[in-house]
């Protein structure tokens, strides 16, 4: 009896080494595929996805300039200046999503803000016609929005707000304490880098996503060789500039509990809009013009001072 419970005590052993390898092998591709996946995704062009869509403003009818800024790190970035349709200095900088380009939000956002602020758009570092770097979630990409308000404040802008959706969203929040800047719109925005990560994981069925997401933050951090921040723990220093924070209420890639944490960290003056029925980036989709009304009341109060008619 003893030498066949020293047998399974063995056999047990075994399993368990096997067991404990093939988890140390699975985590250790999951850190290394992760953090590659986000510090260097795939690039997409900037030109529509569909034939005979806009490819740039004038597409869309409205006067545009091709401009260039560089960072103070080095890196030059691609954009477009779209003027106003009133005479106004304000100004709005609208900022992507990860792995994307500003093309897709040229039709969606350009049009309804166009008309009461100036707007620049631009591609984020490794994205669109930008120079390519590491991606950094939001740290390093801080420098990009620094280096655009710097661009608009040469050209006699201001007071700016910035505006951005998903990563976009997360950047604005993060670079906004240490810029001269107006208001924050963040549309989608993540609390912490490892949640839509995590998420993403989910949804590929891959096991442990929290821990996974937790090992590719800090690969992601070693591959770009700086400490990546979180957006949770910027928030707070906003004030006090205006903070609106737009929650699609069906998110799977940033739940809406995220801008709940955002909203519950920022200090006065801060606004939450909960959308029901979005999913991630529907925000404007399926709120419509009570989403258009909302954040150009909110650009109105924090960069003119005044609420529109």
């Amino acid at each position: 009896m003893a030498r066949h419970g020293s047998t399974r005590r063995s056999l047990a052993a075994w399993v368990g080494r096997i067991v404990a390898a093939g988890a140390a092998g699975y985590l250790g591709f999951v850190t290394v595929e992760g953090s590659r996946r986000v510090v260097r995704p795939p690039r997409k062009p900037v030109e529509p996805t569909e034939e005979g869509a806009p490819a740039h403003p004038g597409d869309i009818g409205l006067a545009h300039e091709d401009v260039r800024f560089t960072t103070d790190d080095g890196y030059t970035l691609d954009g477009w200046l779209i003027p106003a349709g009133r005479e106004t200095r304000a100004a709005v900088i609208l900022m992507h999503g990860f792995s994307w380009h500003r093309l897709p939000w040229l039709t969606e956002f350009v049009p309804w803000i166009q008309p009461r602020f100036n707007i620049l758009q631009f591609d984020f570092r490794g994205h669109g016609n930008s120079d390519d770097a590491p991606i950094t979630l939001g740290t390093l990409e801080q420098r990009d929005v620094a280096a655009a308000v710097r661009f608009l404040q040469g050209r006699g802008y201001g007071p700016i707000g910035l505006m951005g959706i998903s990563m976009g969203g997360s950047v604005a929040i993060t670079a906004a304490p240490d810029l001269p800047v107006a208001g924050v719109v963040a549309d989608a925005a993540y609390a912490v880098l490892e949640h839509p990560i995590a998420n993403r994981m989910r949804e590929g069925h891959y096991p442990l996503p929290r821990l996974g997401a937790r090992l590719v933050v800090a690969a992601a951090a070693v591959r770009a060789r700086t400490r990546l921040r979180q957006p949770i723990q910027r928030v707070g220093q906003i004030a006090p500039r205006g903070l609106l924070l737009i929650a699609p209420r069906e998110d799977r890639l940033v739940d809406w509990s995220q801008a709940v944490a955002l909203f519950e960290a920022a200090r006065e003056p801060k606004d939450l809009m909960v959308v029901e029925g979005a999913a991630h980036s529907e925000a404007h989709a399926m709120g419509g013009a009570a989403y258009e009304r909302r954040v150009l009341e909110f650009f109105e109060r924090h960069l003119d001072g005044v609420a529109p008619v």
